[in-house]
């Protein structure tokens, strides 16, 4: 009896796939968050926030600058473990396997990059609202 095994290769590419529709979830929760902030923009520009705007801008501007810091931090701490993983699959497997393996990697980095701008661009909205 030949026992067949699930190609890692499709858990690669599940994952990959997985990665991407979290980009898209970031993407719309982006413009999401985005609406609420160009209402607060409005707002400010007619000189009718409320103080409960002023409190929601303040603790959220507080909130994304520590999310920012931790960002940059992980983006800055898991560049190097990539790298390092992509030589060892480089080093002990075909080509052919390393670029499938390796779509993980760069999928991944593309999320985290994304993740931290759109931090550092709400806390950079969030921070022209508070002045």
């Amino acid at each position: 009896m030949t026992q067949s095994q699930f190609p890692i290769e499709t858990i690669s590419s599940i994952i990959s796939i997985i990665i991407v529709i979290g980009i898209f979830l970031k993407f719309f929760q982006y413009k999401q968050k985005l609406d609420v902030l160009k209402e607060l923009d409005r707002r400010k520009d007619m000189s009718k926030l409320t103080p409960e705007d002023k409190t929601y801008i303040k603790r959220n501007y507080n909130e994304y600058k520590e999310k920012q810091i931790k960002i940059d931090a992980l983006t800055r701490l898991i560049f190097p473990i990539f790298i390092t993983i992509a030589a060892i699959l480089f080093f002990f497997l075909p080509l052919e396997k390393t670029l499938i393996h390796l779509n993980v990697i760069i999928v991944l980095y593309i999320y985290l990059q994304i993740h931290r701008i759109h931090t550092r661009n709400f806390a950079k909205f969030l921070e022209e609202l508070s002045s």
